[in-house]
């Protein structure tokens, strides 16, 4: 099974407050290691992130998940840092420009960092999960959370419930900070039916999912968003022409891979025919 990757940022400029981001990727490992599915998740760090690094990174690794750990601004900014270790400011409008970009196979966002509420809610215009925080989180909140967080992934939780649970691993440890983490999801996507790590003996033998809002296996899906993404032009102007609807809901503008990861988001939402529907037009594009 392909491993879900997570590509982990962080950023503690010099002048900053001191952040406890070695122990929170420490407790993170704790608690994913002792998940049913410690192996399915493969994390990427990098630490000391300058921008250009997110951007790097986004293109070598092709993430699922992208996390950034750090110091927000009231600017709505994140704070990486430059190459003397100084503060370097990314707005939010770079931010959304890049995810809007690079969107292929990223389905999860999470900003713990101070009040980026703000940045969350406009990458999740895109980005089908995007986590942030409604006001400044304390180390331990963030910690808590984070670890929590990741551990209900790797028990095969849905984002919708491993967030709950992180929230509730704050409130069993008597931080009061359950409320500053907000969980966003773009038009049509379901945090609730997004499960990273499906069960070997429930994905086995299976057909990917015909109706919207079933689980996805993940693996499944970026399978599928791969193949599409190597049609020629010609052979993806006839899959979006054989397959039903997908002429108006598809711009046509952009590279085969950008339109390719819009298909699959009409897809999967509640409006959409499902995976299935996918995959059929594209057998059919390889046994006419």
């Amino acid at each position: 099974m392909d491993k879900i990757k997570v590509l982990f940022l962080s950023a503690n400029p010099v002048a900053t407050p001191k952040l406890q981001l070695d122990e929170e990727i420490r407790q993170i490992g704790i608690k994913l290691r002792a998940a049913e599915y410690r192996d399915a998740f493969d994390f990427v760090p990098r630490f000391a992130a300058r921008p250009d690094d997110l951007l790097q990174a986004l293109l070598e690794h092709k993430p699922e998940i992208v996390h950034f750990s750090g110091h927000g601004s009231a600017a709505q900014q994140l704070i990486f840092v430059d190459d003397q270790g100084n503060e370097k400011p990314v707005t939010k409008e770079a931010l959304v420009h890049l995810f809007r970009t690079l969107k292929d196979n990223i389905r999860l966002v999470l900003l713990k960092s101070c009040s980026t509420r703000p940045q969350a809610e406009a990458i999740a215009e895109t980005i089908d999960c995007t986590i942030g925080m409604r006001k400044p989180i304390g180390d331990e909140a963030a910690i808590v959370f984070a670890a929590s967080f990741y551990r209900a992934l790797g028990f095969g939780r849905s984002v919708k419930e491993a967030f709950e649970l992180g929230k509730a691993a704050l409130l069993l440890e008597s931080i009061p900070e359950d409320k500053t983490p907000e969980l966003l999801t773009r038009a049509g996507a379901d945090a609730s039916a997004m499960i990273f790590v499906q069960p070997p003996a429930a994905a086995a033998g299976k057909p990917a999912p015909s109706k919207p809002g079933d689980p996805v296996s993940m693996p499944e899906r970026l399978a599928l968003v791969r193949d599409l993404s190597r049609l020629a032009p010609p052979d993806w102007e006839f899959l979006v022409t054989v397959l039903e609807g997908a002429a108006a809901r598809v711009s046509r503008h952009g590279t085969v891979p950008e339109q390719a990861a819009e298909l699959i988001r009409w897809a999967e939402s509640p409006t959409g025919p499902g995976l299935a529907a996918i995959e059929e037009a594209f057998k059919t594009l390889q046994n006419p």
